[in-house]
């Protein structure tokens, strides 16, 4: 199967990316981003871009099962949103899928039974997603990785991973858009760069936590939020400094093969073993 019949869809917390082979389009998103506006988006696209379309991999931040969104805290207007219910007549095959599962779809895929790692998205929000002896780390529903809810200590309140690391919250503490946050950052305001740094930090001590707990191989992160400055740098300062020694190897930790395009190539590999299977 060739990737340019199949559309993948990375739906973030603040914008969308949109994939048919070498077609890409970004468009916002937001708290206020509902079925009807995902919908058109996606129309829109094939439809501005004359594709023709065998189905459609959609991969989403949050809890995903039996092809519905149980719970997306960035995007609530899609909590429960199901494409059999509630896009009845769209005309192409749908698999949604959680983004980092679908990233871990795409980077780790083909890995053989002796391998042990995982996937971290960095983005509005954190999520991780493990393989173990080759296969993927589900948990009792499927849902295990949701990192961004880890419980971190802070200033004298236990806040989440998320709150302290991700991007758009990074932002909204300081008063800021995302976007302004990167500008500031850019510039040098003291303000801002301590923030990041602190979001780095905090990530690398999560991080630190999960390799002295799972052992890994290697670690692959992607997102936005890591291009930040100084977030990067931070975050593997940490890392080094809390992991067991014998744990850490150089390299172990390193940025996703497929830059911004990973989540959605992931969910495109995911529906296309979804028709394979059932034929």
């Amino acid at each position: 199967m060739d990737n340019f019949s199949f559309l993948g869809v990375d739906l973030g917390g603040t914008k969308m990316l949109l994939l048919c082979g070498e077609i890409q389009e970004k468009i916002l998103t937001g708290k206020g981003f509902s079925s009807k506006d995902f919908k058109t988006a996606i129309l829109d696209f094939i439809q501005s871009n004359q594709l023709e379309i065998q189905a459609v991999g959609i991969a989403v931040p949050g809890l995903v099962q039996s092809n519905q969104i149980v719970e997306c805290d960035v995007l609530p207007l899609l909590n429960g949103f199901s494409p059999k219910k509630d896009w009845q007549d769209f005309p192409f095959q749908i698999l949604l899928s959680n983004d980092i599962k679908a990233a871990l779809s795409q980077e780790f895929g083909e890995k053989d039974d002796s391998f042990s790692g995982g996937v971290i998205m960095v983005g509005t929000g954190i999520g991780a997603a493990l393989i173990s002896g080759g296969k993927p780390v589900l948990g009792a529903d499927g849902w295990a990785g949701e990192l961004g809810y880890f419980p971190m200590f802070n200033n004298g309140e236990v806040r989440r991973l998320d709150e302290m690391s991700g991007g758009q919250y990074m932002a909204d503490r300081l008063g800021l858009t995302a976007s302004e946050m990167v500008r500031k950052a850019h510039e040098g305001e003291i303000e801002v760069l301590q923030i990041i740094q602190e979001g780095g930090f905090n990530l690398g001590l999560a991080i630190a936590g999960l390799i002295n707990l799972f052992n890994p191989v290697e670690i692959a992160l992607g997102g936005g939020t890591l291009r930040l400055p100084g977030y990067w740098e931070t975050m593997i300062n940490a890392i080094e400094k809390h992991v067991i020694p014998a744990f850490w190897k150089p390299g172990m930790i390193r940025k996703v093969s497929d830059g911004e395009q990973i989540v959605a190539l992931g969910a495109i590999k995911r529906i296309q073993l979804e028709l394979i299977d059932k034929n």
